[in-house]
């Protein structure tokens, strides 16, 4: 008997096969591609890798115009150019597959993984995916891969496999579609050809970050005044705010600080506190990338690239995870005495190795497919972490160790000093006891202001009471640690999609900025466009319901092809009210457009999870563009003076600006140049001058003008039309 094992990425195929094998796996090559080839128990088993997503969603038909909901799976290579390299991946599984009696899907447990091994076994291996097992894991340690073998789930998670195919299927028909949409309105209206993109959850998600771009917008900021006290007290001069922080009446303001200055200013009252700080919680991804931010400035997809990175290595366990729960069954102590083996943790470890009972602090949220993130105890070897890796790794490990140390205590002071009756605050704050902060602290910014000691009743010298002007702030504008947060307050977008949502945003020309988020001009009238003619596009409440049928679909609850059903009905309705107003929709964009203002927005290849129109798809559009032009569906202008064919407006396919030319083409070869902007109307009258060429109108705005399309007549060529 031989068992296949097909792995997600080929560095985890070997880590499956050194953890399984019983001595040394043999690694063999096929198509230029890795395998390995081990026993266990007396039974042959192959390892195999592919590689990310072999298969994706493309149409059936290869034309241009939306709606299309036509689709089908075919091999990443035939889709998008570029991955040709997966071609050897799938031919390698293909025959591997001829070899085996037995089916393991491997791939990282989570939607995504499912359907990359979904498809796999259909598509490449052509086996039915009900046949297969399952190893489920998540940490690639050789104790938590042999747990996963020795303990396979009877089938693939079918669950996770239809919620991954219908989140696949909906991105398709959104992003293409409405991107398609945007192209054919943006076309139309100026007679230029631009790719533009939004999707299902880049849209909503737009649209958020445009709300507070007007909030800024519109702000009016307001004068305020804040008044202070300079004191002294044992050489050491102090700082105590007014009791009321803003006050917006300049002559309050005034009388506040003459009254004050008479004194006699005295210490009114004390209060000091003490208050415990727990340890946070376990890392789940989004507070991760929150963490990495603040602490190194890093990107949610960097972190997230960085995390995928230790996980793969061994290091770390599974980021793609939404829980702050440790796995009931981790031998914490084991995990311990491995980090004692690095200098830097080694106290910390120590001292919570001489605990009798080890409970880590635990947060609300859970995830059944994952635990929180945490360090699986395998030590990266001298050299092997790159700066970045290093400290993503350190704020897992130093995390982890917080978990099982002690509150911290933390004491707060409040000294109300009177003077003639206006009281002004003097806060201090310090820690008493460091307990988690000892190992943490590093990445928890806490202040320490120590105030002397006072005494009720004690007066105080004081220097000077000054007031001071300012003025209200608007919002703050998103970081992207925020947005991410934003976004699963929302509930839109997955833990595992987020990050390049944010990232497609930016490689769109839609939003700019590195630490403080600006939407561009690009990224305002799109949503403005969209929203002023089909609001539901940008609907953060229509993409979170898809977003819980989903969930519903995991849980078995919903049927996929339902769902993907309803999908397809609603973006129907909203589709054609897009192209009821696809002409405004075009001209509102065309805006923002002129000047060159899209340079970044030009289509750019997404490698996220939501669907949009890569350059690959660009070149199919452009080719169907020609394929239809061939089949007369075009504007019909006038008659071929040569042929007696139609003449047709056809557009470049490698410039993609618009001319007049013969439907008989390329038997006859009569061609117009036209103007590239402004719309075109046939008048169906020839023109008087040079008796053979036709006119038309060209409406630009306000204007209208007739054209002689023969370049050579003596006629005026362009004339002012009647309105």
């Amino acid at each position: 008997m031989t068992t296949l094992i097909i792995a997600e990425k080929p560095n985890v195929a070997r880590k499956i096969a050194y953890a399984l094998a019983e001595g040394k796996p043999i690694k063999k090559s096929l198509n230029k591609v890795p395998y390995y080839e081990l026993t266990r128990d007396g039974e042959r088993i192959i390892v195999a890798p592919a590689v990310g997503h072999l298969f994706t969603l493309a149409p059936k038909a290869k034309t241009w115009g939306y709606p299309i909901f036509d689709i089908h799976w075919v091999p990443v290579y035939e889709a998008e150019k570029g991955k040709s390299y997966a071609r050897d991946y799938v031919k390698t599984l293909a025959q591997l597959a001829k070899q085996a009696s037995e089916f393991v899907i491997a791939c990282d447990y989570d939607t995504e993984g499912e359907v990359i091994g979904y498809t796999a076994l259909k598509y490449a291996c052509g086996i039915d995916p009900s046949k297969a097992k399952r190893m489920k894991f998540s940490a690639l340690t050789k104790k938590d891969l042999l747990k996963a073998w020795y303990n396979l789930e009877p089938t693939i998670n079918f669950g996770m496999a239809d919620a991954g195919i219908a989140r696949h299927v909906l991105d398709w028909y959104w992003g293409v579609n409405l991107s398609r949409a945007l192209s054919s309105a943006l076309r139309r209206a100026s007679g230029k050809w631009m790719v533009l993109s939004t999707g299902r959850v880049q849209g909503p998600t737009l649209k958020f970050l445009v709300e507070r771009e007007k909030e800024i917008a519109n702000f009016k900021p307001t004068p305020y005044w804040v008044i202070k006290m300079l004191l002294e007290k044992n050489g050491e001069k102090l700082t105590a705010n007014y009791e009321k922080e803003k006050i917006f009446d300049e002559n309050e303001a005034k009388r506040i600080v003459e009254e004050a200055k008479k004194g006699p200013a005295f210490v009114e009252a004390i209060e000091v506190k003490q208050q415990k700080r727990n340890p946070p919680h376990p890392f789940d991804l989004g507070t991760l990338q929150r963490e990495a931010y603040s602490a190194f400035g890093y990107s949610p997809k960097k972190t997230l690239e960085i995390a995928q990175k230790l996980y793969e290595r061994g290091l770390t366990s599974y980021p793609r995870t939404s829980s702050q729960k440790l796995p009931k069954n981790l031998n914490f102590r084991n995990i311990l005495q491995s980090l004692a083996k690095l200098p830097e943790y080694k106290p910390f470890a120590h001292e919570l190795l001489g605990k009798e009972r080890l409970k880590p602090v635990e947060g609300k949220k859970d995830d059944p497919a994952h635990p929180a993130i945490y360090p699986t105890g395998e030590l990266p070897k001298h050299g092997e972490l790159t700066k970045d890796e290093q400290n993503i790794y350190d704020l897992v490990v130093r995390r982890f160790l917080a978990l099982f140390m002690e509150p911290a205590l933390r004491e707060s002071m409040k000294v109300v000093i009177n003077s003639n009756n206006h009281r002004f605050i003097l806060s201090g704050a310090r820690t008493l006891k460091e307990g988690w902060l000892k190992v943490y602290g590093r990445y928890v910014k806490f202040d320490e202001v120590i105030l002397p000691p006072f005494k009720d009743g004690e007066p105080v010298k004081v220097l000077q009471i000054k007031r001071e002007k300012k003025k209200t702030k608007p919002p703050a504008r998103y970081s992207p640690a925020s947005v991410i947060k934003k976004m699963e307050d929302l509930g839109i977008g997955t833990k595992a999609t987020r990050a390049q949502i944010l990232e497609t945003l930016y490689n769109r020309g839609y939003i700019e900025g590195k630490k403080k988020i600006k939407v561009t001009p690009l990224g305002m009238k799109v949503v403005e466009a969209l929203e002023n003619s089909v609001p539901s596009i940008v609907s953060v409440e229509l993409t979170r319901s898809f977003e819980e049928k989903m969930e519903e679909i995991m849980a078995r609850r919903m049927d996929k092809d339902r769902v993907i059903e309803d999908a397809k009905e609603q973006l129907t309705k909203i589709l054609a009210e897009f192209k009821a107003k696809e002409l405004d929709i075009g001209r509102a964009l065309l805006e923002k457009l002129i000047g060159g203002e899209t340079k970044k927005s030009t289509a750019k290849r997404s490698t996220g999870k939501e669907k949009e129109i890569s350059p690959e798809e660009q070149d199919e559009i452009k080719k169907a563009v020609e394929r239809e032009e061939k089949s007369k569906k075009h504007l019909v202008v006038g008659k071929c003076p040569k042929c007696g064919g139609d003449l047709v407006v056809r557009y470049n396919r490698r410039t993609g600006k618009r001319f007049v030319g013969c439907s008989s083409w390329p038997e006859c070869n009569v061609t117009y140049p036209l103007l590239q902007r402004g719309e075109i109307i046939p008048t169906g009258k020839v023109c008087p001058e040079c008796g053979n060429a036709p006119i038309v109108k060209i409406k630009e705005g306000n204007r209208e003008y007739e054209v002689c399309l023969n370049m050579n007549c003596n006629r005026k060529r362009w004339q002012r039309g009647a309105k």
